[in-house]
């Protein structure tokens, strides 16, 4: 054996050694779940009771004055930073939401209150998660009354793929954690502040219910949402004009994730459809509408992220991303399906006698642009060409979320959010030849809801759950406040070891947000 391999087999003897060392006289403490939350397969709900028990083991006596055991939710993110005064590769920011603390009976705890060496102590517990977060949770300010109301909706488990088991298409950048939090307190005789002894964790899935929002107002030029394309089609390479396809398509209605306490042969893969409706004006009476070809589907799942509060939804283009070097965003799609749609039957409409043609001085819309995509709307192609025939198809696409990933619903939250949008890819075939097909992308706005726990009946009803949310926050106000809600971190290069945490209005007077969609 070398010389360096002995120094290094020493120095990992060592290390072992004083690891060892340090963990004598701490207590052995296991947390467990009822209702079959032992696995990582379980997720929990709005309304739904997450129960279990703390068994606490103390190799030796030791006195203690407080079991805490919490249900706490917080999101994780971080984005590169770019300041040249910081030798920080990374900004990192927490967001401290929720934190239900249990109140422990004095008829639970020893009298006094001195751990015997090898007698396990055992605490029960019994959370329910709640429908919203109360409003100290999302402080800063916000462009909308919606906004707020979104950011104070708990957002869902995301951005662990050890624990989800499957891909959630969440970025490293960005997480979203639930835990029950066990701690074991003695107050420190010279000042009575509190310190830990022990603590230990265990995390939890949780998907709230989410109902379908209002469909998204689509402003004309948008970048990030198409939902019409004009395209003007060729009869061949060196031939005249064939005329204009229009494909428009309206927002689907939400994929909705089934509720988690059904069994699984009653699940069912999130569907919904889509109608792709053609429109196709002939340049001249001999001309036919064009062959089509494949139609593809994919979902394209964005993830926002930040390290200091938005105050609008975030938004891919519109200058708010490129404004701020304290925020990301993440894309990527996953195919859904492709075929063919050449047997698409088109029908002719006839123009009305009474119409009378407009002059072309009137059109609202250009007649050489073929070859290239334009976003008109159908409606101004009708005003144009309202006394000539022109031909219509539908085209019913289904669209189902494969089981390959495991899918987070749409949610905002004041540091991430999570968005989708279907792409379809229409591909249409000319008649004549040199000329090679042509293919109309649209990208419609989709919402992925959760059904809740809809077949059983809560253990309390929804005005008991926020009292009982405003009783704790009540209780704990001095402790809680300062230790969890005031003290979020949303990252600051500043920020040093041993300093408390800053929260959202250290930030607030030096953000510079441009206002996204509404």
């Amino acid at each position: 054996m070398s010389h360096a391999a002995s120094t290094q087999s020493t120095t990992g003897t060592i290390a072992s050694y004083a690891k060892k060392i340090a963990q004598v006289g701490r207590p052995d403490m296991k947390i467990e779940l009822d209702d079959g939350g032992e696995g990582n397969g379980k997720v929990f709900t709005t309304f739904d009771a997450v129960t279990g028990r703390v068994n606490i083991t103390s190799p030796q006596e030791a006195h203690f004055d407080e079991i805490q055991i919490s249900l706490v939710g917080s999101v994780h993110t971080f984005v590169g930073n770019l300041s040249p005064q910081s030798t920080r590769s990374r900004v990192f920011a927490k967001h401290n939401f929720l934190k239900l603390n249990m109140p422990i009976p004095e008829s639970s705890y020893p009298q006094p209150r001195i751990a015997e060496a090898g007698q396990t102590y055992t605490f029960a517990f019994n959370f329910v998660i709640p429908s919203e977060l109360l409003p100290r949770a999302c402080s800063h300010a916000c462009s909308h009354d919606h906004v707020k109301a979104a950011h104070l909706q708990l957002p869902p488990s995301n951005g662990d793929l050890l624990f989800s088991l499957k891909d959630d298409l969440t970025p490293e950048m960005a997480r979203v954690e639930y835990a029950i939090e066990v701690k074991v307190i003695r107050n420190r005789e010279r000042d009575g502040k509190e310190v830990v002894l022990a603590d230990c964790s265990r995390k939890i899935r949780v998907r709230p219910a989410t109902s379908e929002a209002p469909p998204m107002n689509i402003a004309a030029g948008d970048e990030e949402y198409v939902l019409s394309k004009v395209k003007g089609l060729k009869k061949g390479m060196f031939s005249g004009k064939l005329g204009r396809i229009t494909v428009s398509a309206a927002q689907p209605s939400a994929l909705v994730i089934p509720s988690p306490s059904l069994p699984a042969e009653m699940t069912t893969q999130p569907t919904t459809t889509a109608t792709v409706m053609l429109r196709f004006d002939p340049h001249d009476s001999s001309s036919q509408p064009p062959r089509l070809g494949a139609l593809s589907t994919k979902i394209k799942a964005t993830t926002f992220y930040a390290t200091r509060p938005a105050v609008d939804f975030p938004a891919r283009f519109g200058g708010q991303l490129e404004l701020e070097s304290s925020r990301g965003v993440y894309e990527t799609s996953v195919p859904l399906s492709a075929r063919c749609v050449e047997s698409v039957a088109w029908t002719m409409h006839k123009p009305s006698p009474a119409y009378t043609r407009r002059g072309s001085a009137s059109s609202t819309s250009s007649s050489d642009d073929y070859g290239s995509d334009s976003t008109l709307s159908p409606a101004d192609c009708q005003s144009t060409e309202e006394s000539k025939t022109f031909y219509t198809a539908s085209i019913l696409v289904p669209i189902t979320l494969p089981l390959s990933k495991s899918w987070v619903p749409t949610f905002h939250s004041c540091i991430t959010s999570r968005v989708y949008c279907i792409a379809l890819t229409l591909t249409i075939h000319t008649p004549g030849a040199g000329v090679s097909a042509s293919s109309v992308r649209l990208q419609l706005p989709v919402q992925i809801a959760a059904d809740g726990n809809n077949g059983r009946r809560a253990s309390i009803t929804a005005q008991e759950a926020a009292a009982e949310l405003v009783a704790q926050e009540e209780l704990l106000e001095q402790q809680v406040r300062q230790e969890f809600i005031a003290r979020s971190v949303l990252g600051s290069e500043e920020f040093e070891e041993g300093e408390a945490p800053p929260g959202y209005e250290d930030f607030a007077p030096r953000q510079v947000v441009a206002a996204g969609r509404s």
